[in-house]
């Protein structure tokens, strides 16, 4: 993989280097285990919560590391590369401090996001319906104002970290007939209320440690001061959650797709094909370089589209979905393609290219499907021909 001073100025290359060495030493050698058996990653967590970097992008004098998006980017990219499941519930941990940063009371800033970043809290976001999918005017968990508390009833689906989580950020509507304008945000202690229950972990294709659950919600009491902002602010929080969480997907994706051209290399190597002339190795060695210039192309653009979110005045949604789109799917088609190319082992766990195939293919569909962003993406490139 290419060194980080050589990939991008911006990048953060003493960062990076600690995170390799978490890697190397506690998060590589678990994964397959995490895997197998369907184990919650704590050790990988805790490993990079102990060297400092529970939470990257967030200031140094709240618990973070105050990196740039490009450098917690290419460190998640690194991490998901060795373990798909350690780096869905690293980024979840971020997903679930960013809003709280963004609009939380001191107070809430001060009690959860310290203990985010230094692993002593796990945090989930709740936002997916059953029902409702992408459409968040659609969003049927109510929030009902009665005096000094509300009560909420309804049901989150397929949330990370959900049945771990200390600290959880809802998005639930005040108001179901006012759609998006309903949406507020809440913070809730997950051992201080009552009324919620989460699911058993759901079985999943891949990223199998990684804890996914529903989350029921049945006269839910908390007590007013655990909104986050006034009513009917969740919506634009939620827009300028889902940009982070985008790119946390799309770097997932170039990191799956790394890992997969990893264990493709490794295989060619034990059997000295990247420097045999005949002309089944030359095959390989060609597809391998084709491969590599994919991954580097999405890497650069992953890199790019960071420095302009660190950078740009308004939210670059239409990039960022772009983004998402175009790395998720290469994560998914590089994999398949690497355990195409391993042949009769392609389908070997100890290959290590099925388990990233496996990781990959979600991060098509969370975050916003990629068809989500295809549409996001058609709607400013509209707007954009109107505008000239």
């Amino acid at each position: 993989m290419s060194t980080p001073q050589a990939l991008w100025a911006s990048v953060d290359a003493e960062v990076i280097a600690t995170v390799d060495r978490v890697i190397e030493r506690t998060i590589a050698p678990e994964a397959r285990l995490v895997d197998s058996v369907a184990e919650f990653p704590s050790a990988g967590l805790a490993g990079l919560c102990d060297a400092g970097l529970g939470i990257m992008q967030l200031p140094t004098s709240i618990g973070g590391t105050e990196t740039s998006t490009s450098t917690y980017a290419e460190a998640l990219s690194r991490i998901a590369a060795a373990c798909g499941s350690t780096s869905t519930v690293y980024m979840t941990q971020m997903h679930a401090a960013h809003p709280i940063h963004l609009q939380g009371s001191e107070e809430q800033i001060q009690t959860w996001v310290p203990r985010l970043c230094d692993g002593s809290a796990i945090g989930s976001i709740a936002l997916t319906e059953p029902e409702a999918g992408s459409d968040v005017g659609a969003m049927r968990t109510v929030a009902r104002r009665e005096g000094d508390h509300y009560v909420i009833n309804g049901e989150k689906t397929f949330i990370s970290n959900g049945d771990r989580a200390n600290v959880i950020v809802l998005f639930a509507t005040v108001d179901s007939s006012r759609g998006k304008d309903g949406v507020t945000a809440f913070l809730l202690d997950t051992e201080a209320v009552t009324g919620l229950e989460p699911g058993v972990p759901m079985h999943k294709l891949g990223q199998k440690g990684a804890s996914t659950v529903t989350l029921s919600f049945q006269d839910c009491r908390i007590p007013v001061g655990a909104r986050m902002g006034e009513e009917g602010e969740g919506y634009p929080l939620l827009l300028r959650s889902v940009v982070r969480s985008r790119i946390s997907a799309a770097a997932q994706g170039v990191g799956f797709a790394q890992g997969a051209f990893d264990a493709l290399v490794a295989w060619a190597m034990q059997r000295d094909l990247l420097s045999s002339k005949i002309a089944e190795a030359q095959d390989l060695q060609f597809a391998l370089a084709r491969l590599r210039g994919e991954i580097t192309a999405a890497r650069a653009m992953l890199m790019s589209v960071s420095d302009l979110v660190d950078n740009a005045e308004d939210e670059p949604v239409a990039e960022v979905s772009l983004l998402k789109m175009h790395c998720t799917t290469l994560g998914t088609t590089v994999a398949a393609r690497c355990v195409e190319l391993l042949g009769p082992d392609g389908d070997l766990v100890s290959a290590g290219a099925e388990r990233r195939l496996r990781d990959a293919k979600i991060t098509e569909i969370y975050d916003g499907t990629n068809q989500v962003q295809s549409m996001l993406v058609a709607r400013d490139i509209r707007l954009s021909a109107g505008a000239r």
